[in-house]
């Protein structure tokens, strides 16, 4: 008989939070208790989670969440693994829950205006009629390498916490154009979610996120107009537009997914 799936839960939630030592230990103690193994980031601006357990942790997590009213009803992708893709499980306060803005990440996040999302539903249509839009690709370099949407805009960073000057360039170079409708993604959203409202003070006249991400876009509408596999960032590395393990491995030195039996071009390269 085969092992029971592992259950693998993402997601995340801007929300003013509290007693960020307090939620931490009881997170931790909480889950900790249900086998659930993965990372969660508290900041006074939200949370985010990637865990993952058997089927029965994974309700009782949910149920847990369910306790708090600030965390209730939270969007929580799911995937399954054969294996657990994570060594312990983690809670830690930060700043941000993803690095972006620095300090008083809260203050900036509530004073800006909110972006629009799109469901991707509504994103294949855009492509399925080749709308005249920018498509920018919010992800890092090693990440676009497993796979992206062909006609993206590439920023070409190697951590998030680029992208403003990033998209500063391509502005200035005339590489973005502020007056085009502007349709930004990223693996789960949390990204997207935080750089849409800058990017409208930027001055983009119409800017959308995709509403969950490419994990909801492949769950949704499969491969359409996708190129490749989607890089995630757990032991799993890669998945299959089918949200299936293509069983990759990450190279040490360059952080690029590699397929089972091969060895990646950096080291190839470098003998």
């Amino acid at each position: 008989m085969s092992p029971a799936p592992i259950i693998n839960l993402s997601g995340y939630r801007f929300i003013h939070l509290d007693n960020l030592p307090e939620l931490q230990l009881r997170l931790k103690s909480a889950l900790g208790s249900y086998g659930m193994q993965g990372s969660i980031m508290l900041a006074s601006e939200g949370i985010n989670v990637s865990l993952a357990g058997t089927a029965h942790a994974a309700t009782l997590t949910r149920e847990h969440f369910d306790t708090d009213p600030r965390l209730a009803s939270l969007w929580l992708k799911e995937t399954v693994s054969a294996t657990v893709p994570y060594r312990r499980l983690r809670v830690r306060v930060r700043a941000e829950i993803i690095a972006f803005d620095g300090q008083d990440s809260e203050r900036l996040q509530a004073a800006r205006p909110v972006a629009a999302a799109i469901s991707p539903d509504v994103l294949k249509q855009w492509l399925d009629e080749n709308r005249d839009m920018t498509l920018l690709d919010a992800r890092n370099d090693y990440e676009i390498v497993s796979g992206t949407f062909p006609q993206s805009t590439h920023l070409d960073i190697k951590h998030f916490r680029t992208f403003k000057a990033a998209v500063a360039r391509q502005i200035e170079s005339g590489e973005l154009d502020p007056a085009k409708p502007l349709v930004t993604y990223c693996t789960g959203g949390i990204r997207c979610e935080k750089a849409a409202p800058w990017l409208l003070e930027q001055g983009f006249s119409e800017v959308y996120q995709l509403e969950g991400g490419l994990l909801n876009y492949f769950q949704t509408c499969g491969d359409a107009h996708w190129q490749g596999d989607c890089f995630i960032f757990d032991d799993r590395v890669e998945l299959t537009t089918q949200l299936q393990p293509t069983g990759a491995g990450l190279c040490d030195y360059c952080q690029l997914a590699v397929p089972a039996g091969t060895h990646c071009r950096c080291q190839l390269g470098r003998h």
